[in-house]
């Protein structure tokens, strides 16, 4: 590939990420200032979520916000995480007939690492540190930093 179809291209890619990110921020509830969304990201139910100042999403990072989710300011998610407000009711016949959602609250000053998955209802506090991998089904407190499957403090932040 020639030097100057390469450029056009990396300027033309670019310039569609940008538009994309502008895209999906402009569908949120709230989308504060120097929000960083790095693509591919999926956002569903945008309109249920509010990410505070500064928050950085990476790549590959998969929401399903329709259940209410909130990202305080300085927070960061790491590549491949998975954050879901929503579930399915095991009380009823057939799975897919009824969905159930809980709020997820993120605090400010919070780093989610790789491949993380937040599940419906949890709250994580401020500072806290969810290590790469980790299954958080229950809420993590400020300063706390949880690892494993499921997710289990190992130290205080």
């Amino acid at each position: 590939m020639s030097s100057i179809i390469k450029k056009l291209y990396y300027f033309i890619y670019f310039k569609y990420l940008k538009f994309k990110s502008e895209e999906i921020k402009s569908k949120l509830a709230f989308c504060g200032s120097n929000v960083s969304l790095h693509h591919p990201l999926v956002i569903h139910g945008g309109e249920h979520v509010k990410l505070n100042n500064n928050v950085v999403i990476n790549s590959f990072v998969h929401i399903w916000g329709n259940g209410g989710l909130e990202i305080g300011e300085n927070s960061m998610v790491a590549s491949h995480v998975s954050i879901t407000t929503l579930t399915h009711d095991k009380n009823t016949g057939l799975y897919n007939e009824k969905t159930i959602s809980k709020k997820v609250l993120i605090g400010s000053n919070v780093w989610i690492g790789s491949h993380a998955i937040i599940l419906p209802g949890v709250s994580i506090g401020n500072n806290a540190i969810i290590g790469a991998g980790a299954l958080v089904n229950r809420d993590v407190r400020d300063g706390d930093i949880v690892a494993g499957v499921p997710a289990k403090s190992i130290k205080q932040n």
